[in-house]
């Protein structure tokens, strides 16, 4: 008997081959779309952390607002400010009794920043809240 040589010759070395290449096309997609995801989630936390400090500066600029009202007594610097702030489109109130003036900065998709300030005397305050309401805890 005589045997052909040529053609196509599949044995279990190509099989394995065939396998690993497979296995490590597989491999290679699931790591390039877990590196995305990766990605989007690492893009997504930097928008909210820069809403937050955006929020959190405006918040510092409030305060500095409040130097301005240095000479006045609490009572009428905390009206001038919740009038200014409101006009501003910033959601302002001032408790009179308390002498608390309250106030919430949006910050995008972080939430809101909470800010209440206590006005003591004139020019003097203290930071009662300073607080960041994320979405979630709203609802």
């Amino acid at each position: 008997m005589k045997y052909k040589k040529g053609g196509l010759a599949v044995g279990f070395p190509t099989i394995v081959n065939i396998l690993l290449l497979l296995i490590f096309a597989c491999v290679s997609m699931l790591s390039l779309s877990h590196a995305r995801v990766d990605l989007m989630t690492a893009e997504h936390s930097i928008e909210i952390s820069n809403a937050y400090y955006d929020a959190d500066s405006k918040g510092q600029e409030i305060l500095g607002l409040l130097s301005v009202y240095s000479s006045y007594l609490p009572d009428v610097a905390g009206h001038e400010m919740e009038n200014i702030l409101n006009e501003q489109g910033i959601a302002a109130i001032y408790q009179k009794e308390s002498q608390i003036l309250s106030l919430t900065l949006p910050a995008n998709e972080a939430g809101t920043l909470s800010i209440s300030i206590h006005l003591i005397s004139s020019g003097q305050y203290e930071i009662i809240k300073w607080q960041l309401l994320t979405p979630e805890s709203i609802e």
